[in-house]
Parts: structure tokens; sequence; C-alpha cells
């Protein structure tokens, strides 16, 4: 796949096991940030292949994340995937409109959130 590791931005531990064993499965390398602001800095810091990025974490949210990952010239290109415990049409249309490169509802369904992953951020 790739020598950059994806980042995965989940602040519950039981989603970050989930989505690192899922990756893992598959050889993907996984960088875990609790937070939207660590995860800032992990972008600023190092080189990723993508992100999956909760769009329910504490202080940002993931869509301002993905804001400033979309608003700084290094950083605008990194595809992102978002995931949510609260799903709904509408926040789907949203993610996808707002400039997720992806999204999915949990429970992952392991297929097809491997199969994303890998047609988004290794293609």
């Amino acid at each position: 796949m790739s020598n950059y590791p994806v980042l995965v931005v989940e602040d519950d531990p039981d989603g970050q096991e989930v989505v690192s064993r899922m990756l893992a499965q598959v050889n993907v390398k996984v960088e875990i940030a609790g937070s939207a602001e660590e995860a800032w800095t992990m972008l600023q810091a190092k080189q990723y292949a993508g992100a999956i990025i909760d769009l329910a974490l504490p202080g940002q949210d993931g869509f301002q994340l993905l804001n400033g990952i979309r608003g700084d010239a290094a950083l605008r290109g990194l595809r992102c995937i978002a995931v949510t415990a609260y799903h709904t049409p509408e926040l789907k249309r949203d993610a996808l409109q707002y400039g997720f490169d992806g999204y999915f509802a949990k429970p992952l369904n392991r297929t097809l959130f491997l199969g994303a992953v890998e047609d988004i951020i290794f293609n």
C-alpha cells in the first residue's frame, strides 16, 4: 500500500482498536490521535497516506479538523474519510459536500470500509 501510515482520529479507545485492527489485517500502518488538536500536531510533524476522522470528537470536531486540513497548502490534498456513530442521510450528504473523500457509519462494515480505504487513500 504506502510507506506512510494512516492517521486514525478517534477519541474512543474501542473505536481506535476496531479501526486499527481492520487496517492492520491488510498491512496498513496506523497512528492514533485522540483529538483533533492532537491530530493537527501530528499532521504538522509527519506525512500520512490519509486520515480516518471521527466526526464527533471532543473540542474541535471532525468537520473543524477537515477545515484546517483543506485550508493548509501542505495538507489540502490529504485523503480523508469520515466515520460516525451518529449517522443520518443528511450528515452523510453534509460530510461529503464539506470535503470528506468518503463517509462510513459505525459499526463499520469491514469489507466495504477496507475497500474504500484502498480506493480512496491508496489509489
